[in-house]
């Protein structure tokens, strides 16, 4: 289990480190955004191009995985999950709000 956990940490940090990168990028896209709660129509994130899905602004995907490098969600959601990313992103997100 400890060596589970370990890929795990290792997993999120190297998409933390790969997140801070593309920060920059993130910022401009959300300020081309239109107000909260409306759609990306833009370009949508590379977790809902892959699940087929709009991606809202408030999407918990979309600070993470770059519409440029979609193999990124599709390695993490080969391994985990859409729904289980979700749920770890959203426990971040609460985390971080605090």
């Amino acid at each position: 289990m400890s060596r589970e956990r370990e890929r795990f940490d290792e997993i999120g940090k190297k998409i933390k480190r790969e997140a801070d990168v593309s920060a920059n990028y993130q910022m401009g896209r959300r300020h081309m955004l239109g107000p909260p709660g409306t759609l990306n129509t833009i370009t949508p994130c590379a977790a809902c191009k892959l699940l087929r899905r709009r991606c809202a602004q408030e999407c918990p995907f979309s600070p993470y995985f770059s519409p440029h490098e979609p193999q990124k969600f599709a390695s993490v959601h080969k391994v985990f999950g859409a729904s289980n990313v979700s749920k770890m992103l959203m426990v971040r997100i609460d985390h971080n709000s605090n």
